[in-house]
C-alpha cells in the first residue's frame, strides 16, 4: 500500500510540474541579446507563456528601461504548457555562453520542481550546462504611455558613430528636430560638436515630425545602450519629444523586439 501511494505521489507532481522548452537557432544571436539587455540590469525576470518571451525592467537608478520580447515564431521549436516566470543572473548565463558560435543551436529547458535552467549546446561538439534560478520579482513593469512628437530611422553604425563623437566633448547631448533635418549637439567649457543629419540623408533612412522637438540626453546611458543595440541590429528607430524620454528601438531577426527608455535630463534653470 505504502509503495502504491509513493508511486501515486510521484506522478501527481510530475503532472503539476511546470516545464518549458526552447530552441534558438543561433546561439551567439541570444548571446548577443542577453548582452543588450544586460547593459542595464543584472537580474533578469522572463515571462515566459505560450506565446514566447518577455521582459520588461528598469535598471537600478529608474532613469533607463528596457522591454524585450521573443515570439514563439522567432524560436525554432517552443513548448510551454504553463506560464511561469524564470529569474536569471544574466552575468552567470552569458559565461556559460561567451564561447558559442553562430552555427551552434541553443536549447533552453526549465523545470519549477528542480528551480534550474538547463543550457544545451549543439554543433560539433554538444554541451550542456545547469544554472540554478532566482526567486522570481512580483513587481510587474508597465508600459510608459508617452506622446512622441518625433521618429527618426537611422543605420545603428552611424547612431553609435554620433554618440561616440559627441562623448568626446561632453556627458550629454542635445538631440533637436525639425521637418527637414536632425541636429545633435554636445559642449563643455572649451570645446563643442554639432551633428547635422539631413532628411534623406544615407545614413538618416526616415525623418516624421509633427512637432519641432529638443531633449537632452545622459551619453553614458545612450552609448551602453546603443553599443549593445547595435550588436544586435543594423537599423534603429528613435521616438522623442521635447523634455521627454527618448524611445529607442532595435530591429531584430524573426520579429523579436529590442527597445530601451531614457530618461532626459532637465537642466536646472
Amino acid at each position: 500500500m505504502k509503495r502504491a501511494r509513493t508511486r501515486g505521489w510521484e506522478q501527481d507532481r510530475k503532472v503539476n510540474r511546470k516545464m518549458f522548452k526552447a530552441t534558438v537557432s543561433d546561439a551567439r544571436l541570444w548571446k548577443n541579446l542577453l548582452g543588450a539587455i544586460s547593459t542595464l540590469i543584472e537580474e533578469a525576470d522572463f515571462n515566459v507563456t505560450s506565446d514566447g518571451m518577455k521582459l520588461r525592467s528598469m535598471d537600478p537608478s529608474h532613469v533607463a528601461m528596457v522591454d524585450f520580447e521573443w515570439p514563439k515564431t522567432a524560436f525554432e521549436e517552443y513548448d510551454c504548457s504553463q506560464s511561469t516566470k524564470i529569474k536569471v543572473n544574466l552575468a552567470s548565463m552569458l559565461k556559460l555562453l561567451k564561447r558559442v558560435k553562430s552555427e551552434e543551436t541553443l536549447e533552453l529547458t526549465y523545470d519549477e520542481n528542480t528551480k534550474k535552467l538547463n543550457i544545451a549546446l549543439k554543433g560539433k561538439i554538444k554541451k550542456n550546462f545547469t544554472m540554478p534560478t532566482l526567486e522570481p520579482s512580483e513587481e510587474e513593469v508597465p508600459t510608459p504611455k508617452i506622446a512622441f512628437n518625433s521618429r527618426l530611422k537611422i543605420t545603428s553604425s552611424s547612431l553609435k558613430e554620433i554618440i561616440e563623437d559627441t562623448q568626446a566633448v561632453s556627458d550629454s547631448m542635445v538631440l533637436e528636430t525639425t521637418p527637414e533635418k536632425v541636429v545633435v549637439k554636445a559642449a563643455a567649457e572649451l570645446s563643442s560638436a554639432t551633428i547635422e543629419l539631413d532628411k534623406g540623408s544615407e545614413a538618416l533612412l526616415e525623418l516624421q515630425v509633427k512637432e519641432p522637438s529638443k531633449a537632452t540626453y545622459n551619453l553614458n546611458y545612450l552609448a551602453e545602450l546603443v553599443k549593445a543595440g547595435a550588436a544586435t541590429s543594423e537599423v534603429a528607430t528613435a521616438e522623442f519629444s521635447t523634455n521627454m524620454p527618448i524611445k529607442v528601438e532595435f530591429e531584430i531577426p524573426q520579429q523579436g523586439r529590442l527597445l530601451y527608455y531614457l530618461a532626459p535630463r532637465i537642466e536646472a534653470e
